[in-house]
């Protein structure tokens, strides 16, 4: 593509014609605004013809215009470069012209030496790079985040195992120099091994759901058998489970004899503050197992209780549901279970 820069006559070469429809489409892909600062620059009666020419383009997708603007800036470039030269100022005009990414993604077709090492790694999910980071040897794993953005590194360094982000997190802090060969090596390593990993397909379920959906189904006994030994190896999974087995709005599987056992021991700042954002079920399964005058005095609390935080409302909660599976685990109250559960 070329930019005519001399005055037009009525009768004009195909060649010419050519070249005044691709700069007039590239007139419409700027946009009105980008379009004029460049005609200011020509002379006017190219700027006639050239409008001319531009009333008679179509709307253009964003993908034509994307195609269109690319071509533009490639052959400017590479004009530019013969009076100028040098790759730092190819990145800076595409970038300029494209945007960060585009422009790498122009520089790196250049400049084959400048591909931009570990892309793939990136272009993955975050848990998707992890999960086949996670058994790679830190050191390398570290090079390989040390070549992407800031960003992009950062989310696939949160999403590995917590004992590998932080031997990764070290070994990054002491990377220094590393030859470039080294680093072509281990990228065409990973490039070779890890990229056909990277492009599965992965089926993703939430494994403590499936879990506790299973748990619900079981008796006691065996809940109990299963939370204990994956405490001994996991105490905060074990943890997580037991939390999401019975939340604050089961307090509904309690009969009624369990619900008033669990008031007799909770803290009523507890109840008032857990209570102010629950279900309407679970209040009135609450309501119902007090007497009249306890009844009244904590919904005149819950009323009157101002400022609470979302965070605060959550510990209340979990205090109870706490002093519940405790009052389980003593045999002093049973949650409701899955049909035919004989509590063995």
């Amino acid at each position: 593509m070329s930019i005519v820069n001399a005055t037009t006559k009525r009768t004009i070469s195909p060649e010419l014609a050519e070249q005044r429809r691709k700069v007039a489409a590239v007139l419409v892909a700027l946009g009105p605004e980008r379009a004029a600062k460049l005609l200011r620059n020509l002379p006017p009666e190219l700027v006639e013809n050239l409008a001319e020419e531009t009333a008679s383009v179509d709307s253009l997708t964003a993908d034509e215009r994307h195609a269109i603007l690319s071509e533009f800036a490639q052959e400017l470039v590479a004009r530019r470069l013969m009076a100028e030269g040098g790759l730092p100022y190819t990145i800076e005009l595409l970038t300029r012209t494209l945007g960060a990414d585009r422009a790498a993604e122009l520089a790196d077709r250049i400049d084959p030496r400048r591909r931009r090492r570990f892309r793939y790694l990136a272009d993955a999910t975050p848990e998707v790079a992890a999960m086949v980071l996670a058994v790679e040897p830190s050191s390398l794993v570290a090079l390989s985040l040390a070549h992407l953005d800031a960003t992009e590194a950062a989310r696939i360094l949160k999403a590995l195992p917590a004992d590998k982000q932080t031997d990764v997190a070290v070994r990054l802090a002491g990377l220094e120099h590393v030859h470039a060969e080294v680093v072509d090596e281990l990228d065409h390593d990973f490039r070779a091994r890890l990229v056909p990993l990277l492009n599965q397909p992965i089926s993703a379920f939430e494994g403590v759901d499936l879990l506790v959906e299973v748990l619900h189904s079981s008796s006691q006994a065996i809940e109990k058998e299963v939370l204990d030994r994956i405490g001994e190896r996991d105490r905060a999974l074990a943890d997580k489970v037991r939390e999401a087995l019975f939340t604050f709005d089961d307090i509904v599987r309690l009969d009624d004899r369990g619900v008033q056992e669990v008031l007799r021991v909770v803290d009523t700042r507890d109840l008032v503050v857990a209570l102010k954002s629950a279900a309407d079920e679970v209040a009135g399964c609450i309501f119902r197992n007090l007497s009249e005058r306890a009844r009244e005095n904590l919904q005149e609390e819950i009323e009157f209780l101002r400022g609470v935080r979302k965070r605060d409302i959550v510990e209340a909660q979990k205090r109870i549901i706490d002093v519940i599976r405790g009052l389980e685990a003593s045999g002093t109250i049973q949650i409701e279970r899955a049909e035919g559960d004989d509590n063995e």
